[in-house]
């Protein structure tokens, strides 16, 4: 390359690293606001979860739909990722993830949340039976009140009978991996890390009925962790696209500092190559 092509390649490259770092600042501020969602949900989920275990221990059998074990296999999968690309491996990761989970499964109704996952599902032939559309870019609790009532007139009406869904969980900001969790019916052992609201060891009184409390509770819990999971996803996302973002501005730095280095090369040769013509010129003005 000349110094013009180095000059050209320069400004292109340093274009680029605005763009990056710009959208490693914008990511940046939207996972902050993520994870205060996050936090503000998670003290109202945890003692829905805690009141809901209690009731499970202290309450003897209850004939309730949304704790009834399903003899039969239709699942509904809800499968998480984003609107958009430029965030590494993230959205790869989770939908080749709900891939293998959901072989085997031959009644299945698959739901989308983010274009992304419609569009992967779309070229692996897969068919998308409910898109929910903006969705998955800053969820809001309305979203997950949504999807919710969806899911529960799905599943009280006997059309599904297992409810998953598969996001990304947020372990850190540094650390994301994609998950499996069921959502409906509902067990006892998805509380095993739920503490206990009391040490009462008897039998519980529900006034009207335990099926009325459950009626109430479940899709307050339900919307919680739907709500959860949408956030999580979406923060998860966007610390992929920093880490990818700050990834592509490092690796722009280190080109453009070759490539300055080339055009200080590249300028000497041609400051050396015109002292030489000069001289040339020179001496052959003197030898006339």
């Amino acid at each position: 390359m000349n110094i013009t092509e180095i000059k050209g390649r320069i400004a292109s490259i340093e274009q680029t690293r605005k763009i990056t770092k710009a959208m490693y600042l914008i990511s940046s501020v939207k996972m902050r606001k993520a994870l205060s969602k996050l936090e503000k949900n998670a003290t109202y989920l945890d003692r829905l979860r805690m009141t809901i275990k209690d009731i499970l221990l202290h309450s003897g059998d209850i004939d309730h739909p949304f704790i009834k074990d399903c003899t039969g296999n239709r699942t509904a999968f809800i499968v998480i990722a984003g609107d958009k690309g430029l965030a590494g491996p993230f959205n790869n990761n989770v939908l080749n993830m709900a891939i293998k989970h959901m072989e085997g499964c031959e009644e299945r109704f698959l739901f989308t949340i983010g274009h992304m996952a419609t569009s992967f599902f779309n070229r692996k032939n897969y068919m998308v039976d409910i898109e929910f559309l903006h969705t998955a870019q800053n969820p809001e609790l309305y979203h997950a009140r949504q999807i919710s009532e969806v899911l529960i007139d799905l599943f009280t009406q006997g059309h599904v009978d297992r409810i998953e869904i598969i996001y990304t969980h947020l372990i850190s900001t540094l650390s994301q991996e994609p998950r499996a969790i069921t959502l409906l019916p509902m067990d006892l052992d998805f509380f095993v890390d739920v503490k206990e609201d009391s040490n009462f060891g008897g039998t519980f009184q529900y006034d009207p009925s335990p099926k009325s409390v459950f009626d109430t509770l479940v899709p307050q819990y339900l919307i919680g962790v739907i709500y959860s999971v949408l956030v999580q996803s979406y923060a998860s996302e966007q610390c992929s696209r920093m880490a990818a973002m700050d990834s592509a501005t490092q690796n722009a730095d280190d080109i453009i500092k070759d490539l300055r280095l080339k055009f200080s090369r590249a300028r000497q040769a041609a400051v050396t190559n015109e002292m030489l013509e000069v001289a040339n010129a020179t001496n052959a003005v003197l030898d006339l």
